[in-house]
């Protein structure tokens, strides 16, 4: 289970938030509220790249604030995606893993789900935005963490692209039981089976 215990916390020149949040392992919760309001700041503190004010993240009984983030049980999908653009798309993916056979299988299938096998030898920076984002939801799906975080996962993909990209995320929901939040301006509820919402204000 993971909860967030009077999670208090606030960016400059936004308003200050306070989340009370318990989640358990195959839930998906879905974080909403307007442009500017901290979502992404507490998908940060969350991740281990800021701290908040006060309160506890607490995973299975430990609390992680006192942990880095390479340490924490999670993983997460960036908005800015977050690539080295002199790496090419496999070595972005892969980087920290280990090049087993099972992990290589793993990695072309998705690849192939999501329709950007080609672009498997290209690097990073030669990639449209779409392309970008389904290479960034592999690698965030390839580190098998329990808990999952994808920050705005559909915004450069068309519907029928949402849909694979949502039933790869279901899928992985199901095979490792994670915890998922997810931000998203888009309506997924048609997509992914949302335990609850919970909305900044």
């Amino acid at each position: 289970m993971l909860t967030l215990s009077s999670l208090s916390y606030q960016w400059p020149g936004s308003k200050p938030q306070t989340v009370d949040l318990d989640m358990f392992s195959g839930q998906i919760v879905l974080i909403s509220g307007p442009s500017g309001i901290g979502k992404t700041t507490l998908f940060d503190i969350i991740s281990g790249f800021h701290e908040p004010k006060s309160g506890e993240l607490i995973w299975n009984g430990e609390n992680l604030l006192s942990k880095p983030p390479w340490v924490r049980p999670i993983s997460t999908m960036f908005q800015a995606n977050n690539f080295f653009p002199h790496l090419t798309v496999k070595d972005n993916i892969m980087l920290g893993l280990n090049n087993s056979k099972e992990l290589t299988t793993k990695l072309y299938n998705k690849l192939e789900y999501l329709n950007v096998i080609s672009l498997v030898d290209r690097r990073s920076d030669q990639l449209s935005g779409g392309e970008l984002q389904r290479v960034a939801l592999i690698r965030a799906l390839m580190r098998e963490k329990p808990i999952l975080i994808l920050d705005e996962p559909f915004s450069a993909l068309d519907k029928s692209m949402i849909k694979k990209a949502s039933d790869l995320i279901l899928r992985y929901k199901k095979e490792v039981q994670s915890v998922i939040l997810i931000i998203s301006h888009q309506d997924v509820s048609m997509y992914l089976n949302i335990s609850h919402e919970i909305e900044l204000h």
